[in-house]
């Protein structure tokens, strides 16, 4: 390998790794099985054959066509191509448009998906929606943002009112 060369890793078939954790610059392509990643690399390869259970990946861009169940993901760019098989885990990027989702690929359990305007990279998976302070104090009540949402909706009251102790007779508008 040449020194010009981006620096590229593979994960062949029928490996199985019980703990990957490192830096890597360039491309990662798994086609085994790999277990408890801890993972920074340029660009990240799981193929149809390839699986990663467990852990935290921080990468430029994803592009998954196998299984991966339990995994952080942290980038600006995330593909799941058509045998894409993806469970239990958090994906925060750092724009809604860097993420390509086949229609054939499957999502299982508790998979969420989260854009944070300060880009893929940084932070952590709990807490990611939370973390925001607001440094003015007014007298506005402030809606509670959920984990994953970018920002509270103005047009829609911090509290909704309680239709129990509406007038039930009150004129009610139907669009127009």
């Amino acid at each position: 390998m040449s020194d010009s060369k981006q620096p590229e890793g593979f994960i062949p078939g029928g490996l199985v790794i019980d703990h990957l954790c490192g830096t890597l610059e360039g491309v990662l392509t798994i086609a085994g099985e790999v277990e408890n990643v801890e993972l920074q690399a340029g660009h990240l390869c799981v193929t149809e054959t390839g699986v990663m259970k467990d852990g935290q990946v921080e990468a430029d861009s994803i592009v998954i066509d196998g299984s991966v169940s339990g995994v952080t993901f942290t980038t600006p760019r995330l593909s799941a191509g058509a045998g894409a098989r993806i469970s239990d885990c958090v994906i925060e990027m750092g724009s809604p448009t860097g993420c390509a989702i086949h229609e054939d690929a499957c999502f299982e359990g508790d998979v969420r998906i989260s854009v944070s305007r300060k880009g893929g990279a940084g932070g952590s998976a709990s807490g990611s929606g939370s973390s925001r302070t607001n440094s003015t104090s007014s007298a506005t009540p402030q809606a509670n943002i959920p984990a994953g949402d970018d920002e509270p909706d103005l047009h829609w009251p911090a509290q909704t009112p309680d239709i129990s102790e509406a007038d039930q007779d009150a004129d009610i508008p139907l669009g127009g």
